[in-house]
């Protein structure tokens, strides 16, 4: 039997800082700044997610990259 997950629901306010933060890091030139702002966006984004999930900053350079 397959694992079915509920969709994870981000408050809108969440999403703005998402998207706010996304827009900071493709403009920044430093790849320390910019993991560091992948890093705070993780940060975010575990607050909202069930305890014990696992999210890696690749996975949010993933989505930046994917979102782009």
């Amino acid at each position: 039997m397959p694992i079915t997950r509920k969709p994870l629901e981000i408050p809108l306010e969440v999403a703005r800082q998402f998207a706010a933060k996304m827009r900071l890091f493709h403009a920044e030139d430093s790849p320390l700044k910019r993991d560091e702002i992948a890093a705070e966006t993780r940060s975010i984004l575990l607050q909202q997610m069930p305890k014990g999930a696992k999210l890696r900053l690749a996975d949010v350079l993933e989505l930046f990259r994917l979102m782009r």
